[in-house]
């Protein structure tokens, strides 16, 4: 990539990141006077007029995403020798450098990052049927206020992406996060396959490790379709168990066992981040491209399917044959939940409670009665 840019309109004042195809800079737009981003694309030998058209097209589609976790895109062009495009300024490192340089983060921040995602995605699919096709952990900008952006969205398909061989096909993307459909070459992705490649992510950022990071890309979009990587508690033992069966559900094999929409991806991070097990964790028999999360058990044979504490509190339990059946008790703030209240009273003695007592005060009453009459006689016969 050459070391000077010039963009008519825009003033280079030092380069950011670069990669294989593409390199970012940091400029200044000379009539607004303000910092903006500028990724910068090397054309290939073979383009034509139409990719150009084509990127131009993407591009304007990308503009049009306006939603605050989606950088802004501005402007678009071509110069001598490469294709570029103006984005907003996020002051702020990559979720990817951060993970490289302090290893893996905090659940609760890893749960932030990727509500936030997923609520741009969200947008993206709803409003415009955008896919990303590109979710990795160096395409969010963690900006210094604490607010995640995503880049590249709307453009993924046609910006900085070198093709990878799988079989006969060529396909775009980033094995280590792309799904199995993606690998495969099919047609028609939906916002499937981004919580797929979101899910990666958030493996990679809650365990500090790339998926399948040790194997050549081709080999990893091989594993992506008939592989398995680590549970992420074997990797980070902090993690709760319902942070691995969110990520365990979000990567199924098949799009149709994963999330339905966006909207139910959010209701499970919610769940997730206040300590509870998703609403419907993937059964062990259906693949995913992350080993099953064992949960935990409980006494008296009863399996803990929401216990993320530890403390036998769950949303789902399966009772052993033969144990005593429990009652539902609503808990404040949360779901029904099942608890061992009715095994407790039934170990419970029962309080001694009296008998009839009207016969007692019956004779009391008679009692009180002859003591008046023999006190009315006495006054009498004093007088």
């Amino acid at each position: 990539m050459a070391e000077q840019i010039d963009i008519p309109g825009y003033t280079m004042v030092g380069k950011i990141a670069e990669g294989g195809m593409a390199s970012v800079w940091k400029a200044r737009q000379d009539k607004l006077d303000r910092v903006v981003a500028v990724k910068v694309l090397l054309k290939r030998a073979d383009s034509d007029q139409q990719e150009f058209e084509r990127f131009i097209y993407e591009a304007r589609a990308a503009a049009s995403l306006v939603h605050p976790n989606i950088v802004q895109v501005i402007d678009a062009g071509e110069g001598q020798g490469f294709l570029y495009y103006i984005m907003e300024y996020v002051p702020g490192p990559t979720a990817g450098t951060v993970v490289d340089e302090k290893g893996a983060m905090p659940e609760a921040r890893v749960l932030n990052i990727g509500a936030e995602v997923a609520e741009a995605l969200d947008y993206a699919w709803r409003d415009h049927r955008v896919v990303h096709c590109d979710i990795k952990p160096d395409n969010l900008l963690l900006h210094r206020n604490g607010r995640t952006k995503i880049a590249d969205l709307g453009l993924a398909q046609v910006l900085g992406q070198e093709a990878v061989a799988i079989e006969e096909g060529m396909t775009l993307g980033t094995p280590n996060y792309f799904p199995p459909e993606q690998a495969l070459v099919e047609e028609g992705l939906d916002c499937r396959a981004d919580m797929y490649a979101l899910a990666a992510t958030l493996y990679h950022l809650g365990t500090g490790q790339i998926p399948f990071g040790e194997l050549a890309p081709e080999e990893v979009a091989s594993q992506q379709v008939h592989g398995q990587m680590p549970n992420p508690r074997e990797l980070n033992p902090s993690l709760s168990a319902g942070f691995c069966c969110l990520i365990e559900r979000m990567m199924a094999k098949d799009p149709s066992n994963r999330y339905a929409n966006w909207g139910e991806v959010l209701a499970d991070i919610q769940l997730v981040k206040e300590g509870h097990l998703v609403r419907k964790p993937l059964p062990a028999h259906v693949p995913s491209t992350v080993a099953h999360t064992e949960l935990k058990s409980g006494k008296d044979g009863v399996i803990i399917r929401g216990d993320t504490t530890g403390r036998g509190v769950g949303r789902h339990r399966v009772r052993r044959r033969g144990a005593p059946r429990r009652g539902p008790v609503r808990s404040p703030g949360g779901p029904v939940q099942v608890e061992r209240a009715a095994a407790v009273a039934a170990r419970r003695k029962p309080a001694r409670t009296p008998g009839n007592i009207w016969p007692l005060v019956l004779a009391l009453g008679l009692v009180a009665l002859g003591l008046y009459g023999w006190t009315l006689i006495r006054i009498q016969a004093g007088l």
